[in-house]
């Protein structure tokens, strides 16, 4: 049998023109849809909370605190939800607190774009638990 539904993914990132292209480069992906935006971590935590996406698009620093308190937040109440750090900030003390926090992936914003939309392709394939009915 087929998917039986997309991934549903919000993101989280300060700056409007980062989200704007995300959500334009998430758009064009088939099974995939982005069904919130969040500019701030108090903002992030909450609309993770309500939305209880999927996937989350995260940035490491942001008003309101740290991505990495985000991070946690959807972790502990979803583990199951796949959190891919898409952050400039990408030295090894930044990418050692994100995959301790439980990140499932840690990317480069400036040169990892291809490797976003490869990730989210595949939690959208047929096999993916995320919303297939396979596993992963």
């Amino acid at each position: 049998m087929g998917k039986v539904s997309t991934v549903r993914v919000l993101v989280v990132d300060d700056s409007i023109m980062v989200r704007d292209r995300l959500v334009s480069l998430i758009g064009g992906l088939r099974g995939v849809t982005v069904v919130g935006m969040a500019a701030d971590v108090p903002v992030g935590m909450a609309e993770a909370r309500r939305l209880a996406p999927d996937a989350v698009v995260l940035d490491v620093r942001m008003p309101g605190g740290d991505g990495v308190m985000v991070l946690r937040d959807i972790k502990a109440r979803a583990p199951g939800t796949v959190v891919v750090v898409l952050t400039n900030y990408v030295g090894t003390v930044h990418r050692a607190r994100c995959m301790a926090a439980g990140a499932d992936y840690f990317l480069d914003k400036s040169a990892d774009l291809d490797l976003l939309v490869d990730v989210l392709e595949t939690l959208a394939s047929p096999d993916s638990a995320v919303c297939g009915e396979g596993t992963a």
